[in-house]
């Protein structure tokens, strides 16, 4: 359990667990990106990206057994399927990627990229990512050409 503030609830087995506020204040970055957990259970993750300008998420890839969601913060995303380029993602636009469902995305701005990504998934999950062939991909950390996050001092999105 993500939330070891559970409280027995009156009369019963019944766990009641505490809710969780959480900040959504991360690190700018002039390259790369950053990716922090605000949050997980069993079934979910919650996190928030900063993306350095002219950058963002490696090759068209799918994720097997996630269901996620992308929302701007800050800045624009330019996202792609299979049959290419979709309209530009604004500030508070978000993006509905069900399992199996192939995109990437970059910031092709000069200023930075802020999002939020909850996934959703089944418990034990691998998280297998794919390409369209149906090959294992790499995440964009790790994948070749990939660039060093490069933090920004004292600058944050608040």
């Amino acid at each position: 359990m993500a939330n070891e503030a559970a409280i027995m609830a009156k009369g019963g087995d019944q766990v009641a667990i505490k809710p969780e506020i959480l900040s959504l204040r991360t690190q700018l970055v002039s390259q790369g990106h950053t990716r922090i957990l605000l949050a997980e259970s069993d079934n979910c993750t919650f996190r928030i990206h900063s993306y350095g300008p002219q950058s963002g998420e490696n090759g068209l890839h799918a994720h097997t057994d996630e269901d996620h969601i992308f929302v701007v913060l800050e800045g624009e995303a330019q996202f792609y399927d299979l049959d290419g380029a979709l309209p530009v993602l604004k500030k508070h636009q978000a993006l509905m990627l069900p399992k199996g469902c192939f995109y990437s995305f970059s910031n092709d701005t000069d200023g930075p990229l802020i999002m939020l990504r909850f996934g959703a998934m089944e418990k034990n999950w691998k998280g297998d990512r794919l390409d369209p062939q149906g090959r294992p991909i790499l995440g964009r950390g790790k994948a070749p050409g990939s660039k060093p996050t490069i933090l920004i001092e004292n600058a944050f999105f608040e």
